[in-house]
């Protein structure tokens, strides 16, 4: 009853979101931005796109293999590929993340690394966005603060970049507080066992650190080069550094689990964050539901080996 509730209230939110869509963007407009796009541009965002999860596939190896699994590139590839296909079409309450987590545990059966590797390349990926978008929110400040929603976002990301760097600079040199012990005491066994899980990471500085660069690189090509390609096959033009500091928290807005694939709040975050730097609002819908089908339609790929494995 409980998961129930919760996919009715993800669909009612996405629900919201799309008929604020219907009623408030220019569709003639979204029409005259699709004609724009070529196939060879749309090829040249592809490639860039794929460049990305290659460096995210790379980083979630990583993780996994320090963790004493030995696999393929293209075993983490397929089932990177296929946790994402579960995430874009199959809208259940186990999802693309347990789903890869299930695949590389259940050799061994070692489900717990397993789990806390995917756990790490989530955090680690948000982790590479926050610094990303604390960066230049910083380099353009002058900007932000003359669009008061824009400042408070930026502030919330600056805030959480910053006590996340914290945790992780905790986490590298070993330190440890008297009240975790203290708290400890009265949490399940299970959920100590993945505290423990995760705190072997912060034994090997170079896990972590090397993490968090390749989320880094990932954020750069996958999220940013690949939108601003996005918006040049659309013929929308935007400062640099007005881009690089709103392309990020953006992508942070978007991953926010509160509607069924973030389908709405994608969108949303585009036509709102986009709009303060004069983009019109059919423009950057184009913008979202193009990088939306173009990625759902790569991970379509990965049917087959999803079908295989079932």
């Amino acid at each position: 009853m409980k998961n129930k509730l919760k996919f009715l209230l993800k669909l009612s939110i996405s629900l919201a979101f799309v008929i604020w869509l219907v009623v408030n963007v220019d569709w003639n407009q979204v029409l005259f931005y699709l004609r724009r796009v070529s196939a060879e541009q749309l090829f040249l965002y592809v490639a860039v796109l794929l460049l990305g999860v290659v460096i995210s596939v790379y980083k979630w190896k990583f993780l996994v293999d320090s963790k004493g699994f030995k696999n393929s590139f293209g075993r983490y590839f397929q089932l990177y590929l296929t946790g994402t296909f579960i995430n874009n079409f199959l809208p259940s309450f186990i999802g693309g993340d347990t789903y890869r987590a299930y695949q590389i545990g259940n050799k061994e059966k070692r489900y717990l690394p397993a789990a806390t590797s995917v756990m790490l390349d989530r955090i680690t990926g948000l982790l590479g966005a926050v610094i990303l978008s604390s960066l230049f929110a910083v380099l353009n400040w002058q900007t932000i603060i003359a669009h008061e929603a824009l400042l408070i976002s930026s502030v919330v990301v600056f805030a959480s970049a910053i006590v996340l760097i914290f945790i992780s600079i905790f986490a590298l040199a070993g330190i440890k507080f008297p009240f975790v012990n203290k708290i400890s005491d009265y949490l399940p066994e299970k959920v100590l066992k993945i505290a423990k899980d995760f705190g072997e990471y912060g034994s090997d500085k170079k896990i972590l650190l090397g993490s968090v660069l390749l989320a880094i690189a990932f954020n750069l090509v996958g999220v940013a080069m690949a939108n601003y390609i996005l918006l040049w096959c659309l013929g929308i033009n935007i400062g640099m550094l007005d881009y690089l500091s709103i392309v990020f928290l953006i992508s942070i807005v978007s991953a926010i689990p509160v509607s069924i694939n973030n389908i709405g709040i994608k969108e949303w975050a585009y036509i709102t964050f986009f709009g303060f730097f004069g983009i019109a609002s059919s423009g950057a819908l184009v913008a979202a539901l193009l990088s939306r089908i173009v990625q759902m339609l790569i991970s379509f790929a990965a049917l087959p080996y999803y079908l295989k494995n079932k």
